[in-house]
This record gives structure tokens, sequence and C-alpha cells, in this order.
């Protein structure tokens, strides 16, 4: 089959440069990269229809040698481990001041699992210190940091308020926020396991770990509303020769309402989704100097 002549009606919106401000990460558009104009009607071509029975992939651009691209499967920050930070800020702050990354997202990977959910993640080929080469993995509590920095957060929440729209609710924003700042100050005994969970996701689903090639180049943040659509990445990389974030909104509000089992009007629900686009932002400002391209697919 071919996925790319099946695709909704959908139009892409450029939001312009992530921030004019200067961001903590590293990874830098190159100033010669495409502009989104020169692109912008060729993108669909790099998009298929998303597999729930193929590995969550992180929001990385760098080539995976192992992706099937006819079975692809969603796009979120960390992959399935990274659900479970979302989880702990959002819906289940009980026991804030004990639990552990590895204990949540060792039973994140399992819900996914139980609901015939694919779980993935990545390491890569790259030389690191003690970390495994997935960049929300490895930067954890520099993220939940970053999201709570006073000099970053009116450049977190505007974009933030910009991606959800009329889902966006100021008591969610603030009250993850809050559960944010007590998880800071026993971060790094809550994040101190996090190189192990790699280790569970293979244990529990084999084959599930991806090791990702070369260095961070994305110049893109690809934002998909499209639900079961997700970005050939690879594809993408080999036609223009730059990198590009991708992230798939669908699938946090998707699983907010399978792993809830809650409408949309509900604060759990709301409160899971805004710490999923909030961790997702807080990543993005935590890995990049905020000189990609933001870009908005959804349908018309």
């Amino acid at each position: 089959m071919d996925d790319t002549t099946q695709q909704p009606d959908v139009q892409y919106t450029s939001l312009g440069r992530m921030t004019l401000e200067e961001w903590p990460g590293s990874v830098a558009a190159n100033k010669d990269s495409i502009e989104f104009d020169a692109i912008r009607d060729t993108l669909d071509n790099f998009y298929v229809r998303s597999d729930d029975q193929s590995a969550t992939r992180c929001i990385d651009g760098r080539h995976d040698a192992k992706l099937d691209e006819h079975h692809l499967g969603a796009q979120m920050p960390g992959g399935a481990p990274g659900a479970a930070l979302a989880y702990r800020l959002g819906v289940d702050d009980s026991d804030l001041t004990r639990a552990t990354f590895f204990n949540d997202a060792e039973s994140m990977i399992d819900t996914f699992m139980r609901l015939t959910l694919a779980p993935g993640g990545h390491k890569d080929d790259q030389h690191h210190d003690g970390g495994v080469g997935c960049g929300a993995l490895d930067s954890m509590a520099a993220i939940v940091a970053n999201m709570t920095n006073p000099s970053l957060v009116e450049d977190h929440k505007r974009i933030v308020k910009t991606l959800l729209g009329d889902d966006y609710n100021r008591d969610s924003y603030l009250r993850i926020m809050g559960a944010a700042l007590v998880l800071q100050s026993r971060s790094n005994e809550y994040f101190r396991d996090n190189a192990k969970v790699l280790g569970i996701l293979e244990n529990r689903a084999p084959g599930s770990v991806s090791t990702l090639e070369g260095a961070h180049e994305e110049a893109f943040v690809f934002v998909n509303f499209v639900e079961n659509t997700t970005l050939s990445s690879n594809r993408f990389y080999e036609t223009y020769g730059v990198q590009a974030f991708g992230y798939d909104v669908w699938r946090s509000k998707q699983l907010a309402h399978q792993l809830l089992d809650l409408h949309a009007d509900t604060t759990y629900y709301r409160n899971f989704l805004h710490a999923r686009v909030m961790i997702t932002i807080a990543t993005l400002i935590t890995l990049t100097n905020g000189s990609q391209t933001l870009v908005a697919r959804f349908s018309k």
C-alpha cells in the first residue's frame, strides 16, 4: 500500500522561529538550512499512517536504521517512558516525594503493553558519559528545571498556549508547574536510575529500542494534530538533508483517553494532556537554542 496517497485534507502553518531568546540547548538550525516555504507543498509526502503495533518513537529527527517505512509508530518525547513523567506530574502526585522515574517508567511500559500500544525508546551511536543517547531521558532533570525556570517560563507558556489552543487551561498549567517544582526539589533522587529504563523496555518488549545515528541537526519542529498519521523522519532527512523533530499531539490526546478512560472535559484528562505538551516544549528548550522553525500540521 502506498501510504502517502491516502492522507486527509491537511494544511501546514509556520509559527515562526521557536524563540528570539537564547535557550540553553546546543542543537541549532543551520543558517543555510532550507526555508519552510520551499518544502511546504511537499510535506505530505513524508507523512504516513501510524501503526499502533510499531514501537512508539521519540521526537528525535536523527536516522534510525531499524525503521520500516510502512509501519511507523507515533512520536512522543522520550518514547513510551516519557509518558511516565507526564502522568506523574499531571495525574498521580500522591507519592511525589518518594516516587522514582524508574518505577514510574516501568509501570508506564506495562500500561502501554496492556493497552496494546507498542512501547519504544532509543539510544544512539555517540559517546555518552553515563547517558543512553536519548536527549529526553538523559536530560529529564534539566527538563524539569528549565520548565520551572523563571527566565524561561514566559517562552514556555507562550508555546504551550499556542499548541493547545482552546484546550489550554490556566489552572492545569499552574497545577503542573507546582508539581514540577516539588519534583525538582528532589530530582537527583527521582531521576537517579534513568539509564536503566531502556533495559526494562528491552526486557518487556524485545527489539523496541533503536540506535539512532549521528549528531542532532534539526532545523524544524513539526507538531502534528492529524490523527493516525506520523512523520517519516528518515525519508525527510534523506530528501532535504536536514532533520526535523516530530511530535504527534494527537497521540497524547488518545493516550489521555486510554490511560484515564475519561472524557476530554475532565480534570485528569486536561492535566495529563497539558503535562505532555509542557514536557515536550521543555524538552525542546533543553535540547535546542530555539532557532528551529515551528510548524503545525492540522486538518482543514
